[in-house]
């Protein structure tokens, strides 16, 4: 496969100076272009127009930071998985809840034992408690929670391109 196009997906094409961008924002994601274009060896108005390409065609989802919510007085985080009660104007309502509710940072529809699951940060476990399942209850069956005590793996998205890399990269390039 040649170094231009190494992998191709839904319309997207990522090349070795693509995951070079990536690579370095994921250590740094406040890199200017300048300074990405001289670590990737490119000039700045190529790294420009390759950031906004992959806006685009959406391989970078987001330009963002991450915020420890305890050090802002939102103490509790769990994970809360269950399934929709019986009929679709329930699922409607679940839904809706789960797309309206600020407390709700990320859910998921899934396979498995849960329909569907849920990170959730408030203030307290008694307030989660008290206050989001209580709220869920008539709109699901068989909620679970589980309380997140502490991170034991931070995202190792730098690693994952590097595993992404190696698979789609022949064995005689050069990785970057």
């Amino acid at each position: 496969m040649p170094s231009s196009q190494l992998h191709r997906s839904r319309g997207s094409e990522v090349d070795s100076l693509d995951l070079a961008i990536l690579g370095h924002l994921l250590s740094n994601g406040r890199m200017a272009f300048k300074e990405l274009a001289k670590a990737t060896g490119s000039d700045q108005r190529t790294v420009a127009s390759r950031f906004q390409r992959l806006l685009k065609v959406g391989v970078i989802k987001s330009t963002t930071i991450e915020v420890d919510w305890s050090k802002v007085g939102l103490t509790a985080t769990a994970i809360i998985g269950g399934r929709t009660s019986t009929g679709e104007d329930s699922r409607r309502k679940l839904l809706e809840f789960i797309r309206k509710e600020s407390r709700i940072i990320e859910a998921y529809t899934a396979i498995g034992t849960h329909e569907y699951l849920m990170k959730v940060v408030d203030k307290d476990i008694a307030t989660l408690r008290n206050e989001m399942t209580m709220e869920l209850e008539p709109l699901t069956s068989d909620v679970g929670s589980s309380v997140i005590v502490e991170r034991i793996k931070n995202p190792d998205f730098k690693g994952l391109l590097k595993y992404a890399r190696s698979k789609f990269t022949s064995k005689n390039e050069t990785t970057v």
